[in-house]
């Protein structure tokens, strides 16, 4: 079964950190280096969500 990842950020845009722990996040729940996210971005370009959808274990 697919397993859905998402962070959103704390304050109103996702850190280094933030990303770095979505990372890990994702590869603890199975996900792989060909795995491709998904973002949703400021119109300032600023990054503030992350998803991915990990679909093998």
């Amino acid at each position: 079964m697919p397993k859905k990842i998402e962070h959103v950020p704390a304050g109103r845009f996702m850190t280094l950190e933030e990303i770095a722990q979505f990372v890990a996040d994702a590869y603890a729940a199975g996900a792989s280096g060909t795995d491709i996210p998904t973002g949703r971005l400021s119109f300032g370009g600023k990054l503030q969500q992350l998803v991915v959808t990990v679909e093998h274990e």
